[in-house]
C-alpha cells in the first residue's frame, strides 16, 4: 500500500520521445531529397545574366522548360554532398567563425559581462522591456539590410542577460531570431527579395514600403506579444519552459556568479573598451546598410571589432590569439551545421530536379481563382524556402517564373513580389536547412523540436496575417 508521502510510481511504459540530434535530423533530410531524385523527372529551364540591385543575377526564362535525362543522386554524391555543402555555405560558415571569434574576444576581454550588470542594473524591476526593446530595434535594422545572420551576434549578449533577469533560454533564442528575422521577412528595402522581386516584376524599386511598413508593424506587435507572453509563464514558473533542462546547469551557474557579479569592477581600460564596441557596433550597421556587403566582409568586419576591443581593453597580442581560437572553437559545431543545412541543395542541384519543382508550381498556379493567387505563392514560398533557403536564389529562381505568369491572370505585381518575400522568409526560422538558424539553436543549446513547439503556433499566426494582407493588397489594389 502507497503512504501518503511516497514518490509516484516510476512509469514503466514506453520511453518519452526526444528530437533526435540536429545532425540527425539534417542527415535524413539528405537522404530523402536523395531519394526523391529517383522519382521526380529531371528537367531544366533556360537562362539569362541580367543586372540586378545585387549585382550580375542568372534569372530563368519562363517558358523554356525541358525534360532532360533523369540523374538520380548516387552513393559517392552522397560521400561528398557535405564536403560541397561546406563549399556552397561558405560564406555563412566563414560568418559564423568570425562572429565567433568577435564574440569570443569582447566575452573574455570582461565586456559582455559588464554591459549585461550596466542592463541589468538599468531595467531594474522591468526587466520585460528588454523584450519589445531588444526585437524592435532588431526588426528595425533588419528591415532595411536583410542581415538575420546577425542573431548569431546577438544571442551570445542576450543569454547572460535574460537568465539573469529570470527567463531561459528560449526567451533569449526567441529574441535574437524573431528581432531580425520578422524585420527580414517583412522588410521594406531588402535587396535580396524586395529589390531584386521588384525589378524581375518591372515595379518601381521599393514602392509599396507604406503598406509593407504597416504589415512589419502589426507582425512585430503579435510576435513581441507572443514572446512577453511566454517569458512571464515562465518566469513565475521556471519547470514550464521548454528548456528547463538544458537551463538548469545555466542557471545554477549563474546562481553561484550572482554575488560575485554585483561586487565587480572593471578597470578604466574596459570601460574605454565597452565605449569603443558602442561606437564601433552602429558604424558597422551603417556600412553594411550603406555598403550592401556581403557575408565575407560582414564577418571580417566584426573580426576587426572584437580585436580593437581586445586591444583597447588591455589584451596582449598573445592573449588575443588565444582568446580568438577559444571564441572560434564555441562556434565549431554552429558553422558545420551550415555546411550540412546546404548539402540538401547540393543533392537538388546533382538531381536537377530543383526547376522540375518550379515548373509544377507554374501549373498549379493557373488552377488558383485569381484573388486567391497571392496567398498561394505565398503559401507555396514557405514550402519552397525548405529546399532553397537563400532569399536571393529564390527570387531569382521562381518570381521569373511567377511575374509573367500573375500578368497573364491579372494578379498585383506588388502583391507578387511580397507574397515571394514574405512566404520565401517566413519559415527561414522553421526548416532546417537554414545555416544560420540551426547554428543559432545549437549556440543556445535549444533542441530543433522544442523550438517547432515554440514557433510553429506563431508562424501560423504570422502566415495568416500575411494572406490576409495579400487578399487586401490583391482585390482592394492596396500597396501599389
Amino acid at each position: 500500500m502507497m503512504t501518503p508521502h511516497a514518490p509516484p510510481p516510476i512509469d514503466g511504459g514506453r520511453p518519452k520521445f526526444r528530437m533526435p540530434d540536429i545532425y540527425i535530423v539534417l542527415a535524413l533530410f539528405i537522404l530523402a531529397v536523395a531519394a526523391l531524385t529517383y522519382v521526380i523527372p529531371a528537367g531544366q529551364y533556360e537562362r539569362q545574366t541580367v543586372e540586378t540591385s545585387r549585382g550580375q543575377q542568372t534569372l530563368v526564362i519562363a517558358g523554356t522548360y525541358q525534360r532532360i535525362e533523369q540523374q538520380p543522386v548516387g552513393a559517392m554524391d552522397l560521400v561528398s554532398a557535405i564536403p560541397n555543402g561546406l563549399k556552397r555555405g561558405a560564406g555563412v560558415v566563414f560568418l559564423t567563425f568570425m562572429m565567433g571569434g568577435c564574440m569570443g574576444l569582447i566575452k573574455r576581454a570582461g565586456l559582455i559581462d559588464m554591459g549585461v550588470l550596466q542592463l541589468n542594473r538599468a531595467v531594474g524591476d522591468k526587466g520585460f522591456m528588454v523584450i519589445p526593446i531588444l526585437i524592435g530595434i532588431f526588426a528595425s535594422l533588419a528591415a532595411f539590410i536583410g542581415t538575420p545572420e546577425l542573431s548569431l551576434a546577438y544571442l551570445p549578449v542576450l543569454l547572460p542577460l535574460f537568465y539573469r533577469l529570470g527567463y531561459d533560454g528560449m526567451t533569449a533564442t526567441a529574441v535574437a531570431l524573431l528581432g531580425p528575422c520578422l524585420g527580414f521577412t517583412f522588410g521594406l528595402t531588402i535587396p535580396s527579395s524586395i529589390g531584386v522581386g521588384q525589378q524581375i516584376a518591372q515595379l518601381p524599386m521599393f514602392s509599396g514600403s507604406a503598406f509593407r511598413a504597416a504589415v512589419l508593424l502589426f507582425v512585430l506587435l503579435v510576435g513581441i506579444t507572443y514572446v512577453m507572453r511566454y517569458a512571464a509563464r515562465v518566469k513565475r514558473d521556471p519547470t514550464r519552459s521548454l528548456t528547463f533542462e538544458s537551463d538548469r546547469e545555466m542557471r545554477t551557474k549563474i546562481a553561484e556568479e550572482e554575488g560575485d557579479q554585483r561586487e565587480l569592477t572593471f578597470s578604466a581600460r574596459q570601460k574605454l573598451a565597452g565605449i569603443a564596441c558602442l561606437a564601433m557596433f552602429p558604424i558597422a550597421i551603417a556600412l553594411i546598410l550603406t555598403r550592401n556587403l556581403g557575408f565575407e566582409a560582414i564577418g571580417g568586419l566584426f573580426l576587426c571589432i572584437g580585436v580593437v576591443a581586445a586591444a583597447v581593453a588591455g589584451k596582449r597580442p598573445q592573449q588575443i590569439c588565444d582568446d580568438l581560437n577559444a571564441g572560434m572553437r564555441d562556434m565549431m559545431v554552429a558553422a558545420l551545421l551550415c555546411g550540412v543545412a546546404s548539402a540538401i541543395a547540393v543533392v537538388m542541384d546533382q538531381g536537377v530536379i530543383t526547376d522540375t519543382l518550379v515548373y509544377w508550381l507554374e501549373n498549379m498556379m493557373r488552377t488558383v481563382p485569381p484573388e486567391l493567387s497571392a496567398i498561394a505563392i505565398f503559401w507555396e514560398q514557405s514550402l519552397f524556402n525548405f529546399l532553397i533557403p537563400s532569399a536571393t536564389a529564390l527570387t531569382v529562381l521562381t518570381m521569373p517564373i511567377i511575374s509573367p505568369l500573375a500578368s497573364l491572370l491579372d494578379i498585383s505585381q506588388q502583391a507578387v513580389v511580397s507574397a515571394n518575400a514574405w512566404g520565401g522568409q517566413l519559415t527561414d526560422i522553421f526548416f532546417p536547412t537554414s545555416g544560420f538558424f540551426v547554428a543559432t539553436l545549437s549556440i543556445a543549446r535549444v533542441e530543433y523540436g522544442k523550438w517547432l513547439r515554440f514557433y510553429t503556433p506563431l508562424m501560423l499566426m504570422l502566415g495568416a496575417i500575411a494572406s490576409a494582407a495579400l487578399y487586401l493588397m490583391q482585390s482592394l489594389s492596396l500597396g501599389l
